[in-house]
């Protein structure tokens, strides 16, 4: 069915939405007035090419400008009956900006209380895609964009995105909509000639995931598996590390104004207006490392302001000569120290002059997706005048260890970017540009549309899981989750035991963490000796949220591997700090049991261990003791229980609650509680929940704010 006609968005009283007719369609198209009156007719192009993919959508103009209103509509749409999959929102439609949800983003954990709301609040539309979270409205910002929700302590804590959304925000666009309408015809013209998955490309940016070379080997090795078309005899998937040049950018942006590339995974850090791409590089031989360290010392000594003592100072450390100082505070030679290290970053300048050809363009990096400020780098691609249609991108920060390219290969498949996004997302991550994107099937047998309508059905689901390629099955698994199939536990675990798939492995882990059985303590205890070095680290993270003395045996071999990889050590020596010290000695004494150690590396490892158990079991006992002290301020207690938010440390549950139940005040107490809600995956969390119980059960000793944050924490761990 046609709609030619621009639906306006009104509101009744409580923000009720009221249409000029039914509220029955596929898709929503929601634009705010003035990008309805300057590109009305590319709107409706757009209309019309998602019409002809069998998409039928609707324009609909925001007359309200509120989120509810904007909720309300998409939830009734959704409720419709009419298979609705999801919105864009083009234009200044209102920002939700969520608070009291920071354990929904993947790494965001700014105190609330300390930094203002505009800062300390995760701009997300998650609010508008997923319609069981429940929110309290607390404020419009002054902008008139952005405006302000409380997650409630009895809503669900957990993500699970009923649609899929992108934001279509191209601020500095002339007064006529210049920008915005060449952005429609662009994605008209992408839906109307529809390219194939013939070449990606992936990048690795300086520091990132400890700049391991088995991570990006391994890498390669999965997305091989999951883009299998690209396993050839030209070239079908591209590699850059950061390190190929002393300034990465214009091989990188070079590369991308290739026609073959259709697909950039970019993984590095960022901010909301560069990608940090490139640092500078180890010196390769004397006379380089000499540039080095001149370049090292006039940045410490610009600006001092005592520029003799600050020499000294350095003089006296590193024991280099008063020469190696010189035009530290000399304008041509600042001005070229200053060029050649912002030369290190990707800004909006650097992408106008390429032509950037890959339509997708995933940005695994913090703030780069930032569409509610005035620039953001990946707006700079998507709306600019290269081919690119659509991104990922974060608004706020992001972790390093996550799985970034879980199901990417489904892409392939014809899947919509949107409908991907809704599967693998964060309270952060967003699409940029057209949610609705999608590539042509690369192969005959099998397509994307195929698999939707699969999609409740755990026989054919069931039959999906073993299909030949590993995102299909990951596909499968995801939503024979999501169906509540009874045997899922067991079917994952079998899956992690039997499949040739690194990513498929790491799936059917990803999903055992949400059900946090016995079966997921088993796999994660293999997973860390995994081919697959993503696995590892995973595996990893989870011995450090889950405590288990289970792991502990895993662990200790994890930790003493003569050839651990670099980033998975990381991971592995971190997570010592979560266990029993005792039950970790024992373990390493059982894995040295009979090994000579004497004058020999093992010897080393075994002593660094034991030294590193020993440590890291110091730090938790040390916040224990600042929190319960009676020596300590508020401010210090504080402090102390929010680095619990990362240092879930599983042996401090029982004397924290015990402490939590003295009554230490309000503030602590809102603290601890809340803190404790991090511990969702501690084989100790339902002592948190008994003892949260006992505080909603206790109205004269907690006030109401401690015991609705219970609420949350049991929500949380449940």
């Amino acid at each position: 069915m046609k709609r030619h006609l621009i639906i306006c968005l009104a509101a009744l009283a409580g923000f009720s939405p009221l249409l000029s007719q039914p509220q029955k369609a596929e898709f929503a198209i929601i634009a705010d007035t003035h990008s309805v009156a300057v590109a009305g007719p590319e709107m409706e192009q757009y209309a019309e090419a998602l019409r002809a993919e069998g998409l039928d959508a609707v324009i609909i103009e925001d007359r309200w400008h509120h989120p509810d209103s904007i909720r309300l509509l998409l939830k009734e749409m959704y409720n419709a009956g009419e298979s609705f999959e999801g919105a864009v929102f083009i234009g200044d439609v209102p920002v939700p900006m969520l608070r009291d949800a920071q354990h929904l983003s993947s790494a965001f954990k700014m105190d609330q209380d300390r930094y203002p709301w505009y800062r300390s609040s995760i701009p997300s539309d998650r609010y508008y895609e997923d319609f069981d979270l429940e929110f309290t409205f607390l404020k419009a910002d002054t902008n008139n964009l952005c405006f302000y929700y409380s997650l409630n302590p009895g809503s669900p804590q957990v993500l699970s995105p009923d649609i899929y959304s992108g934001r279509i925000r191209i601020p500095g666009d002339d007064y006529d909509g210049t920008r915005l309408k060449a952005y429609l015809e662009k994605v008209v013209e992408a839906h109307r000639h529809p390219d194939t998955v013939d070449e990606l490309l992936f990048f690795a940016g300086h520091g990132y995931n400890s700049e391991s070379m088995t991570a990006r080997m391994d890498e390669k090795v999965s997305l091989l598996q999951q883009f299998p078309q690209l396993n050839r005899q030209d070239n079908g998937l591209e590699y850059i590390d950061y390190t190929f040049d002393e300034h990465i950018k214009n091989r990188l942006l070079s590369t991308m104004t290739n026609e073959k590339v259709d697909i950039a995974l970019l993984h590095h850090h960022g901010a909301a207006e560069a990608q940090l791409a490139g640092a500078e590089q180890a010196a390769n031989g004397v006379q380089q490392n000499i540039e080095s360290i001149k370049y090292y010392l006039r940045s410490k000594v610009r600006g001092a302001k005592d520029t003799t003592e600050a020499k000294n100072k350095y003089i006296d450390w590193l024991g280099v000569p008063e020469e190696w100082f010189h035009g530290a505070n000399d304008k041509t030679q600042s001005e070229k120290d200053s060029a050649w290290f912002a030369d290190m970053d990707i800004i909006a300048a650097d992408v106008e002059k390429y032509d950037i050809q890959a339509r997708f363009i995933m940005f695994d990096a913090c703030f780069n997706g930032s569409f509610h400020t005035d620039e953001f780098i990946s707006g700079a691609y998507v709306f600019g005048d290269g081919r690119t249609v659509t991104a990922q991108a974060n608004t706020v920060n992001s972790l390093q260890d996550k799985y970034p390219d879980e199901m990417i290969g489904l892409l392939s498949y014809g899947l919509r970017i949107g409908e991907w996004n809704r599967m693998v997302c964060y309270l952060e991550s967003h699409i940029i540009g057209d949610p609705t994107f999608r590539f042509a099937p690369s192969g005959p047998r099998l397509d994307a549309e195929k698999m939707m309508k699969s999609a409740g059905s755990n026989n054919n689901l069931l039959k999906l899981a073993s299909y030949p390629h590993p995102d299909v099955q990951s596909w499968a698994l995801w939503h024979l989750h999501q169906n509540g199939y009874q045997g899922i536990s067991d079917l994952l675990t079998n899956k992690y035991f039997n499949s040739p798939y690194a990513a498929t492995r790491v799936s059917a882990m990803k999903l055992l963490a949400r059900l946090r059985d016995d079966n997921f303590v088993r796999v994660t205890g293999a997973a860390l000796d995994d081919s697959y070095e993503l696995a590892r680290r995973l595996a990893a993270v989870y011995c450090q949220e889950s405590g288990d003395p289970r792991l502990a045996s895993a662990l200790i071999r994890a930790v003493t591997d003569p050839n651990v990889s670099k980033r998975v050590n990381y991971q592995a020596q971190d997570a010592l700090s979560y266990f029993d010290p005792e039950l970790l000695k024992t373990e390493l004494e059982k894995r040295f049991k009979g090994v000579d150690t004497a004058g020999n590396f093992l010897g080393v490892i075994y002593s660094q261990t034991a030294g590193n158990i020993d440590r890291k079991a110091k730090s938790c006992l040390e916040t224990v003791d600042i929190i319960t002290s009676t020596n300590s301020t508020e401010k210090e207690r504080i402090f102390e229980i929010r680095s619990l938010r990362n240092l879930t440390y599983h042996p401090a549950v029982r004397p924290l609650c015990g402490y939590l139940m003295t009554a230490p005040g309000e503030k602590t107490e809102t603290a601890l509680v809340e803190a404790l809600g991090w511990f969702s995956h501690s084989y100790d969390k339902q002592y948190i929940i008994d003892t949260c119980y006992n505080i909603i059960g206790d109205r004269d000793r907690f006030s109401e704010p401690v015991r609705q944050e219970a609420i949350r924490t049991i929500t949380r761990l449940r």
